[in-house]
Parts: C-alpha cells; sequence; structure tokens
C-alpha cells in the first residue's frame, strides 16, 4: 500500500460571520449630518439640512407611506463643535445616530481625514444598515472623496462565503459647478432620506411650475425623453462600475501577489479583464492588465529580484520543512502529524500521509519531537526524537518504504558530506546513558555502520548542528557542550575531546580536518549584547585534534525590524558549509556577519556586515573560483552576494523586501537551477511561502505580450482550459 495518496481536488472555505447590533426604538431625526468642519463642508452641511427641515413632502407621498405621517420629514442632527479627541464617540453623538433615519456624509478629499467622520459612518451601519447613508460630494472627485468604507461591501458568492466587492453608494453632486442642477441633486437627497422614489418629488415639483396639465402628446415626448436619458445614464453607470470593479480586483490582486497566493492573484486579475481581445462586455482596464502583466512576471522587475512563486498551506501548524536540494520536490509536516508532499517547480501538492511515527499522544510537542529531512531526490527520512520513536525512509518519487525502524529514538538525519545525490546518510540516536551514529544506505534497506558514545548524562537540550558525518574517512562528530565526540565508523569505536572554551555551536568536516563555531550566549561580555565567539579548524589526528587555526570575533543576537522595534532572533555562530572552490573555504555566519576563511591558513578572504542577523545562508553558483551566497535576513529581506563584487546598499540589486516576520527560511535551488527561498513566517504560522530569484539584467529589454498573449499565460499557470 503506497504511503502517500495522491490528493483529490478539494477546497476548504472558511465562512465569514459579522454580528451586528441591532436598534430598535424610533428615529428621532430625519438625518444625522457627518462632516468634516470646514468652511465649505459646513456650507453644504447647512445647505442640506435647510433643504430637509423646510420641505413639505406632497399629500399621496406621505400618506402612502405612513397613513397619519406629517407633511414635514423633520429635524436634522448636525453637531456644531468639533469633537474631543476621544476613541470613543460621545454619548450624545451615539443616541443621535440611534435615532436618525439616515446618514448624509458630506464628501470631500479632506473627509478621509476625518477619523469621527469614519467612526460615525461604521456606528450608523451597525445600527441602521448600509441602505440609508447618502453620500454628497462638496468637492473633489468621487474616487479621492467618498471614504473608501463606503466603497466596497461583503456580498455572498455562489457558495455562500462573504468576499469584498466594489460598491457604488448613493451620492448627490453638490460641488460648486453643479450649481445647474442643485436643486434637483437637493430632491434626490430628500428622496432618499423619505424612503420615496425620486420620481414622486420631481413630479410634485413640476406641478407646482405647470399653471394648467400639460398636453398629452407634450407629456410623451417628456416621457420619452426621460427614458433616453435614463437609458444613457444606465448604460455610463454600469461601464463606470465595471471599470471600478476591474480597478478594484486589479488591486487586489496585486496584494494577494506580494502575500505569496500566486495561484489566487492569477485567478483575481483574470476576473478584472475582458475573456478576450474581441469581448466587450467589460471594458480593458489598463491597470488590470499590467496587474496580470506583473503577476506572471513575464518581465523581471529591476526593484524586485525575488518574486512570490507560489505557498504551501497545511491544516495545522508547520513543525518541519526540507526539500530535494535538486529541486524536485519539498516536504512539510504539520502540528497533526501529516506529512505533505508538494512539487517544487509549481508548488502543487502531489501527495499527503500521517506515517505513524507521527503518533499524537499526550505528552507529544511536535516542533520538539518530530523532524523530517530530505537526504537525496529518492530519499525522505521522518523521525520521531521520544514517545515511541521510530524511524521511516521512504522514495517520494515512488511511494516505496526504504525502511522502518522501531525501537529507536533519532535525533536527526543528514546527508553525507561532501557527497550530493547519495541515498546513504547520518543517523544521531539517543538512549538512557550513550549515543550512537550509523551510517545508512537507504536503498539497500540497511545499517552500513555504527558507533556508541557512553554518556553520564544526555544533555537537555540538544544543539543538532553540531552533527556531521562523512564516508571517507568513516567518522561522524557530535558536539557535547564544549567537547567533540568522534564516531570511528569504521572499527564501530568513540572517543571524547574537549576542544573548546566556550560552547559548541556548529560543526562541519571535511577528510581529517573539523570545522567548529563555539559562543558562550547565556551572558553578555559586556553588557551592550555583544558575545565573544571563535571559528577554529581542528585537523583530527587519530589521538585527538591539533588546532590548525581559530578566529576570533563578537556578535549581536538582537537587530532592529523595519519597524524599528528590537526584536531578538538567536543567529548563532554556524559553520555554513564548506566549499570547495579554487581553494577550500569555510563559510560561516555570526549575528549579522558572514564570513569566508581558508580552510588550512585561516585567511579572511570575505567579510561582510548586514543591517540584521542572518536567518539562514545557502551558497550558490559555485564553480571554479567564483560562488555567491543567498541570504535570508531577520528584517525580512532575500538577498545575493557575491565576494568577487564591492556591493553597497545603494548598488545592491539582488535585494528585496518581503512583508513578513521570519520564523526561519530554507534557501536551495530548483530543478532549472534557479534560486528559491521558502519562508515560514509569524502572520500564518500553516503556511510556507516560496519566492524565486529571477535576476534583472537589461533594462532596453522589455518583452511586449497582447492581452490574448497573457491570457494564455495566465490561464496556462492556474490550469484553466
Amino acid at each position: 500500500m503506497e504511503l502517500f495518496l495522491v490528493m483529490q481536488g478539494s477546497s476548504l472555505i472558511i465562512p465569514l460571520m459579522r454580528n451586528a447590533a441591532t436598534h430598535t426604538s424610533s428615529p428621532g431625526y430625519a438625518a444625522f449630518i457627518s462632516y468634516r468642519h470646514l468652511p465649505r463642508d459646513a456650507e453644504v452641511a447647512c445647505e442640506v439640512q435647510r433643504a430637509i427641515e423646510e420641505y413639505r413632502l406632497p399629500r399621496h407621498v406621505a400618506q402612502a407611506h405612513q397613513a397619519f405621517r406629517p407633511p414635514k420629514l423633520g429635524k436634522c442632527f448636525r453637531d456644531e463643535d468639533e469633537l474631543a479627541a476621544s476613541h470613543s464617540l460621545p454619548d450624545s453623538i451615539r443616541e443621535a445616530l440611534a435615532a436618525s433615519r439616515a446618514l448624509i456624509v458630506i464628501c470631500s478629499p479632506e473627509t478621509q481625514e476625518s477619523p469621527w467622520v469614519r467612526r460615525e459612518i461604521e456606528m450608523f451601519e451597525q445600527l441602521h444598515g448600509r441602505e440609508r447613508i447618502i453620500c454628497v460630494l462638496a468637492a473633489g472627485s468621487p474616487e479621492e472623496s467618498i471614504p473608501p468604507i463606503l466603497k466596497t461591501r461583503l456580498i455572498p458568492d455562489a457558495s455562500g462565503v462573504l468576499r469584498e466587492m466594489p460598491a457604488e453608494p448613493l451620492a448627490a453632486d453638490l460641488r460648486p459647478e453643479a450649481k445647474a442642477k442643485r436643486k434637483a441633486e437637493l430632491l434626490r437627497i430628500i428622496a432618499a432620506v423619505a424612503g420615496c422614489s425620486y420620481d414622486d418629488l420631481r413630479q410634485r415639483e413640476r406641478a407646482r411650475k405647470r399653471k394648467r396639465i400639460a398636453l398629452a402628446s407634450v407629456a410623451a415626448a417628456l416621457t420619452i425623453a426621460a427614458v433616453g436619458v435614463f437609458a444613457f445614464q444606465f448604460h455610463q453607470t454600469s461601464e463606470a462600475a465595471l471599470i471600478a470593479e476591474s480597478k478594484s480586483l486589479a488591486a487586489q490582486a496585486l496584494d494577494q501577489y506580494a502575500q505569496g497566493e500566486t495561484a489566487q492573484a492569477i485567478e483575481t486579475a483574470l476576473q478584472a479583464l475582458p475573456s478576450s481581445e474581441s469581448d466587450t462586455s467589460r471594458p480593458l482596464v489598463p491597470e488590470a492588465q499590467a496587474a496580470l502583466e506583473k503577476i506572471l512576471a513575464l518581465n523581471p522587475d529591476p526593484e524586485q529580484p525575488w518574486t512570490p512563486f507560489y505557498l504551501f498551506e497545511t491544516d495545522g501548524e508547520i513543525v518541519d520543512v526540507t526539500y530535494s536540494q535538486e529541486g524536485t520536490w519539498a516536504a512539510v509536516l504539520d502540528a497533526t502529524g501529516t506529512v505533505s508532499l508538494y512539487n517544487a517547480d509549481n508548488g502543487t501538492l502531489t501527495g499527503t500521509a500521517t506515517p505513524h511515527v507521527f503518533e499524537l499522544r499526550d505528552d507529544t510537542v511536535p516542533a520538539r519531537d518530530w523532524f523530517i529531512k530530505a537526504i537525496s531526490p529518492s530519499c525522505l527520512v521522518m523521525g520521531n526524537v521520544t514517545g515511541p520513536g521510530g524511524v521511516v525512509v521512504i522514495d517520494p518519487l515512488t511511494n516505496e518504504v526504504l525502511l522502518d525502524l522501531d525501537d529507536i529514538y533519532p535525533l536527526t538525519a543528514i546527508p553525507l558530506e561532501n557527497e550530493t545525490g547519495s541515498s546513504d546518510f547520518g543517523l544521531l540516536t539517543y538512549g538512557t546513558r550513550s549515543i550512537a551514529a550509523f551510517l545508512v544506505d537507504a536503498q539497500a534497506k540497511n545499517l552500513l555502520a555504527g558507533a556508541e558514545m557512553p554518556v553520564d548524562q544526555f544533555p537537555r537540550m540538544a544543539n543538532l548542528d553540531t552533527f556531521c558525518i562523512q564516508k571517507a574517512p568513516a567518522r561522524a562528530y557530535y558536539a557535547l557542550d564544549t567537547a567533540l565526540v568522534t564516531f570511528n565508523l569504521a572499527d564501530e569505536t568513540a572517543r571524547q575531546d574537549t576542544v573548546s572554551d566556550a560552547t559548541i555551536q556548529s560543526v562541519r568536516c571535511k577528510d581529517d580536518l573539523v570545522a567548529f563555531a563555539a559562543a558562550n550566549i547565556e551572558n553578555s561580555s559586556d553588557g551592550i549584547n555583544n558575545y565573544p565567539f571563535s571559528i577554529t579548524v581542528a585537523r583530527n589526528t587519530g589521538d585527538g585534534f591539533e588546532t590548525l587555526w581559530t578566529y576570533e570575533d563578537t556578535f549581536a543576537v538582537t537587530v532592529s525590524t523595519r519597524n524599528d522595534t528590537p526584536q531578538p532572533f538567536a543567529s548563532v555562530p554556524k559553520i555554513v558549509d564548506i566549499l570547495h572552490c579554487g581553494e577550500d573555504l569555510v563559510l560561516a555566519a555570526a549575528g549579522k556577519k558572514l564570513y569566508a576563511f581558508s580552510l588550512t591558513t585561516g585567511e579572511v578572504v570575505y567579510e561582510q556586515e548586514f543591517a540584521a542577523s542572518i536567518v539562514a545562508a545557502q551558497p550558490c553558483f559555485v564553480e571554479e573560483d567564483r560562488y555567491a551566497i543567498s541570504l535570508a535576513l531577520s528584517d525580512a529581506t532575500l538577498n545575493v552576494i557575491s565576494p568577487l563584487f564591492d556591493v553597497t546598499t545603494s548598488t545592491d540589486s539582488s535585494t528585496t523586501a518581503v512583508p513578513f516576520t521570519l520564523n526561519g527560511a530554507w534557501l536551495g535551488a530548483d530543478n532549472y537551477g534557479n534560486l528559491v527561498a521558502y519562508l515560514h513566517t509569524a502572520d500564518r504560522l500553516n503556511r510556507i511561502y516560496c519566492y524565486l530569484f529571477r535576476p534583472f539584467c537589461d533594462s532596453t529589454v522589455a518583452e511586449e505580450f497582447t492581452l490574448d498573449e497573457l491570457l494564455a499565460y495566465a490561464r496556462q499557470a492556474v490550469g484553466q482550459s
């Protein structure tokens, strides 16, 4: 039976619920007039107030709406003084809003700057709903004057899910240039307040002007003219509404794209565009076409070399992430014990499983107890550190179970040093009074060699970055505080040697050389968050270690994020890799600093300090004597740097700031050699965002695409026909 099952199409719908208070007392004001206390807005507010309070309803209108309704609409509430600076509306304002039949918002470009107008709108909508809110333009265009809260509303789609869609609020135009139709616009406001049709009141106004009944032919002509005007206005209004909707969808698509939701962003952008160049049912809005082109990333953006690619989303909080360095697949483990496999080329989910090693128990802490590790394209290791323990090894390409080991407590599994593509791996395990390292052949399904080291007490917090293993010579290393444990796998012996005055934080090896980083993080040396650390390379002589060189410096573990709020990030000293590039180099990181040392001499061949701590670093584009390093920093920036180029903040064209706070990052390359970054963020703990590095080469070469070409690319990307 296959461990991973092909996922069938499914969707998760999260209904949005909104609880609104209702108000049942009878209204005492015809309308509440909300406005910014500026001379121009106040003048319009007074004009509207006078028009409403002085207007007498026609008898047939008053009787049609209420048997004994008075001919006058009643008083309007218009506060005369600026409200005090407070986070809540005064009681008098709340009571007036509750007692008003309508809310009239005087709109000008300055209206959006008033928190009181927004609060009055929110309170009235909660009490009476959106239908009784009337906008009156006093200055500016509708786009810049009508408050954003009135431009959208939640509307259920075919599935019943509430979605934010563009809205066209009822508006009257009382701007200075609208003098010719001012009386008609005031009448439109009065009709909305009275709850009757505009035509009912307009007919009464016509009757006042006429001394006798108009001839039937004239009435017919007026009716035909009115119908024609209405049809024209309806066409204009409908087209304007579609344009506004397309612009809103384009903005929504760009926001989804910025959040890493590329597939959703493409689908949203498609909704904002005609179905083809010949489709006239929807206007072609340039903003929508530009949004789709940006999302498809057909022309690299010089301002954003790292672009959102896709995202992984799981049911539970994500515990661990791993990926094949050859770029064929990625795996995600969540707190429910489910492992999800994804196609690393496009982010599609290919299968899920719940291996028995991830059994949930009362004392299980998934983030502490479980792990997954990609060893090669055909080897994925899954382990449980506590509880029942156990290790399961599978081939993700075939779903074949390669190993299933019970009664073993694995701390971690890692690929062999200096080997790529091999399914052999190292396994670190522990017992009550010992630790052991094994060399495992996954394809042959057996343990090739192993060695065990007795310990008095296993450390409560194990640093798994200090475990490394190589096949020739067959040795593994693991640090216990200030000592290195050497596992000689060939003769199944182990020894322990104290090699440092500080706690060892990271270890890598090559042949008989071992590189390690050491630092005591518990106490600061000078009280200002500067911690001493060291990078050391020593030779394993068989009887102990001979130090070749040691480099000492200090680093900080607290950085400031982009909003200048100090955020701790434990970027402890780490040996990133040993590069075989011209000469062998030790790539190391500590806090904000990145180093490259000569493996044999300790010479610093490259050093750079960044604005924030290094979350992850990965060598890339390694060939002969050239290499680069991809980086993720704790201020949520991604970068690619090369020691070959003197790069400053003003000339760095490889940096992109992503809109997240990072919990962790994993860097690598896809199946085509393009750099990718998998980001675990604090805002959505059940998501992994994937960013792709698309370097910008030449600003003079920008390919142009027709609408039909863009639509074809977009439909292909989301699997539409």
